[in-house]
């Protein structure tokens, strides 16, 4: 009897193969099969670096740290660092305060073109530190920062320059989104200015914060600001025939200013 040879069964292994190749490894690196972790992301400034400007800073040399920090911002790689924007603004307000008449005229400090640049750099300052890892060690100096922007808005409103105003009160929110005073002379602004829904907007942001926080947990110029607000207001809106808007911020203050002499007056004042 005859036996034929067995052949292989083809069919069944071109199918495996098919699937293999459909399929295919899944992606391992060689890291991983090493038991190797990824290695850290390097350090867009060093410590080293940063010590530097720190030392120019403590040694009142100005206007080296803002050549040298601008070139850390210009680069597309260092510009995601928050501090060399902190450095701009610490050595911008070094030269408004600065007695040397050389550089408070070449820096415009009497037009307080040094204090805007230290404004626009500790904002950005702020907006680059996403994950909040530096802002908690500098809140001395917004502080300081803070106080000096409050004077100059409030010399703007003296000078019924609102515009201006407006523009200080933006940056003081951007300092802290959570500043009431900041957002009322905001919103008090934009109704001098006849753009009554920002106005109403940022005032609904202040009231909530302050039902939420009760004027508590606030700086020493953020509570001083927020009874200057409160009082500012009330006389404004009510010379701006904005009765209402008067009356509303009376009501705020009876809860938090009761008692207060300039505030008790302003109420009189008005008649309320």
């Amino acid at each position: 009897m005859n036996m034929k040879p067995q052949t292989s069964p083809a069919p069944f292994w071109a199918f495996c193969v098919t699937l293999f190749l459909a399929v295919g490894l899944p992606s391992i690196g060689w890291g991983q099969i090493g038991g190797e972790e990824e290695e850290p992301e390097p350090e867009l400034i060093s410590e080293k670096q940063l010590n530097q400007l720190l030392v120019w800073m403590v040694d009142d040399k100005y206007e080296k740290v803002l050549f040298k920090a601008i070139r850390y911002i210009e680069d597309s790689e260092t510009s995601r660092h928050p501090m060399p924007y902190l450095y701009m603004s610490k050595a911008y307000m070094g030269i408004h305060n600065s007695d040397d008449p050389d550089l408070r005229e070449t820096y415009e400090v009497d037009k307080l073109k040094a204090l805007k640049n230290a404004l626009k750099y500790g904002t950005k300052f702020v907006k680059k530190d996403k994950e909040t890892e530096y802002v908690p060690s500098e809140l001395e100096y917004l502080e300081t920062l803070r106080a000096e922007t409050i004077v100059a808005a409030e010399t703007e409103m003296d000078n019924k320059k609102y515009t201006k105003a407006k523009s200080y009160y933006k940056s003081l929110r951007t300092l802290d989104k959570e500043d009431p005073g900041a957002l009322i002379m905001l919103g008090t602004n934009y109704v001098l200015l006849r753009a009554k829904r920002d106005a109403e907007l940022v005032w609904e942001e202040a009231r909530n914060i302050l039902l939420d926080r009760e004027g508590r947990g606030l700086t020493a110029s953020q509570s001083k600001l927020l009874k200057y607000a409160i009082i500012a207001s009330i006389e404004l809106m009510d010379e701006a025939g904005e009765r209402d808007m008067a009356l509303s911020w009376v009501s705020v203050g009876n809860d938090l200013l009761s008692g207060d002499r300039q505030f008790e007056a302003v109420k009189r004042s008005i008649g309320a």
